[in-house]
């Protein structure tokens, strides 16, 4: 199951530092979403991260900047969906890459996650998904729909929202591709020891991650 890590909307401190620490002890997946950033900030904040993490990192915005930086992929908001000229003129900045560079995309509820989709994406994001205090589905996702999905779509699902050590478990017991975690890292005081808190979840369990 893949370990993926969203940063917040607005930065905390020596955030590109403790990514990189991240990095160094196995994140694999970075979601770099920075809805504020200029194209100017993001390059900057991207330089703060040293080159040989790169190919780890999924850019929400400011697109065109996945090739200029070797990054992993990019995700497509509903905003950029919504704008088919922009979405059009990202694909042929990507073309290039097509073969190489990841795109993802999110949902927000089973039924807009059970649509077919007309253009091929590598995972999907999905959430709110867990209650991390009654470490069960949240509102709006039930059990058999979850499993549901998974199995019949033929879509991968990164789980997103509620994602903490005690849901590592249950989203595996699910088949998620992937969880990605948030609010319970950037949200701390001590956002590197609840990611290596997470890492453990995944070890106490044996589920691997990559």
């Amino acid at each position: 199951m893949k370990l993926m890590l969203i940063t917040g909307s607005t930065n905390v401190p020596d955030e590109t530092s403790l990514i990189t620490k991240m990095f160094e002890s196995g994140l694999t997946h970075l979601h770099l979403k920075k809805p504020r950033f200029t194209t100017l900030r993001m390059i900057e904040y991207l330089n703060e991260i040293p080159k040989q993490y790169h190919n780890r990192i999924i850019i929400h915005s400011h697109h065109k900047l996945a090739l200029k930086y070797n990054l992993h992929g990019v995700y497509m908001s509903t905003t950029h969906l919504k704008s088919k000229w922009k979405y059009f003129w990202i694909k042929l900045r990507l073309k290039i890459k097509l073969d190489s560079i990841s795109r993802s995309k999110g949902y927000r509820n089973l039924t807009s996650a059970s649509q077919v989709e007309t253009t091929n994406y590598d995972y999907y994001l999905i959430g709110t998904m867990f209650n991390n205090i009654t470490v069960s589905l949240y509102s709006g996702y039930y059990p058999e729909g979850v499993s549901s999905l998974i199995k019949n779509s033929g879509k991968k699902f990164v789980a997103r929202g509620g994602v903490s050590p005690k849901t590592i478990k249950l989203a595996n017991d699910y088949g998620f591709y992937g969880v990605a975690a948030n609010s319970y890292i950037w949200k701390s005081e001590l956002p590197y020891d609840r990611f290596l808190e997470i890492l453990d979840a995944f070890k106490q369990n044996n589920i691997s991650f990559d």
